[in-house]
């Protein structure tokens, strides 16, 4: 895990007015929205006696603790304590540990690290088309996995065939070497490769698919945790079908992902078909996590200690820029004690959310 980037943490949509705990990194975070509809980001923690904030309500711009009421304001500091007199002095260390945080693209960001203002990266910047010309499906799903893994499944180009090949991925021919240019910077990387002709099939998601000649893949990351995936069928006919898929991968923990998931489609884009569209999206992320789940080591092991190929470029490309920020000693070690803590304020452990 990784420290000094912003983290893609939660559908905009789902940050209200009401505290909402969000586990992160093996900490606990709290967001609201103040009167002004901006976002606040705060440790979830009292340094009174360390309740869970995100169990308290929001009053004033401010948020409430819900185990004896001691009050802060957005940026952290206490100014009221109900058991005290008014003319009491609150005492200094009464404040908690803030974040900056940014919404861009239906996500709220949180800036987790020790970097400056001015040294801190900026928000990726992802194709306009698919906010302006597509319709999106949301969902959220905790995965038993580690969020690396699962993002290296993300950007293979190879593993449709195997992974996927009970949904859509054997109309996917591939008889020849997978083999792509990467773009990189500094934050991210692309890659693009077109299969050939796609075969015939009679699976719902090969049905809507129609039969299009051609797919291309172009597949990208952005550190820490988010990925996309351009899919068109068709090439650049009028009736090409072109899909998006949007992902934030953020560690609950080395062993636990929560994946948030936005799918954009550019055809059958009436709502009533949202359910549909969500089933299938959520069909082939569980494809990729129960063989991530699977892996020997969840945590990323060297480059040297695994057999890589040409296809393995887009995912090399990733341990490489990984590597490069925790040499820098921007890793984040693990927790001692796990989090007890799920995404919805309950205190229970996160082997009985995955049940």
């Amino acid at each position: 895990m990784l420290k000094n980037f912003w983290y893609a943490c939660e559908f905009s949509t789902e940050v209200t007015n009401k505290p909402k705990q969000i586990v992160m990194l093996d900490q606990r975070f709290v967001l609201y929205r103040d009167s002004q509809g901006q976002v606040v980001a705060l440790k979830d923690q009292c340094p009174h006696r360390g309740a869970a904030l995100s169990l308290g309500w929001v009053e004033d711009n401010c948020i409430r603790c819900p185990y004896h009421g001691w009050k802060f304001q957005a940026d952290g500091k206490c100014i009221d304590i109900p058991a005290n007199a008014p003319e009491t002095p609150i005492p200094k260390k009464a404040r908690i540990q803030t974040y900056p945080v940014q919404e861009k693209y239906g996500f709220v960001w949180l800036f987790y690290g020790d970097l400056p203002e001015a040294e801190r990266h900026s928000l990726p910047t992802l194709p306009e088309y698919l906010f302006s010309t597509m319709r999106p499906v949301c969902h959220s799903a905790i995965e038993p996995a580690n969020y690396a893994r699962l993002i290296e499944a993300n950007i293979d180009f190879a593993h449709v065939i195997a992974i996927h090949r009970k949904s859509f991925g054997q109309r996917v021919p591939l008889d020849k070497s997978i083999r792509y240019q990467v773009e990189e910077d500094d934050w991210s990387a692309v890659a693009q490769f077109t299969y050939d002709s796609l075969g015939s099939s009679r699976s719902v998601l090969n049905f809507l698919l129609g039969g299009r000649p051609q797919l291309t893949v172009r597949l990208s990351f952005y550190l820490p945790n988010v990925t996309l995936a351009e899919i068109n069928v068709g090439g650049d006919g009028r009736f090409a079908i072109k899909f998006g898929i949007l992902v934030a991968f953020f560690p609950i923990d080395e062993n636990t992902t929560s994946a948030k998931r936005v799918l954009y489609r550019n055809m059958l884009k009436q709502p009533w078909l949202d359910g549909l569209v969500q089933k299938l999206d959520y069909k082939l992320a569980h494809e990729d996590t129960v063989v991530v789940e699977s892996l020997d080591s969840q945590t990323m092991p060297k480059i040297s200690e695994e057999l890589h190929v040409a296809a393995d470029a887009l995912a090399l490309a990733y341990r490489k820029l990984r590597q490069k920020y925790l040499a820098k000693g921007w890793g984040l070690e693990p927790s001692e004690s796990k989090s007890a803590y799920s995404n919805g304020h309950f205190t229970q452990p996160l082997t009985s959310l995955l049940s």
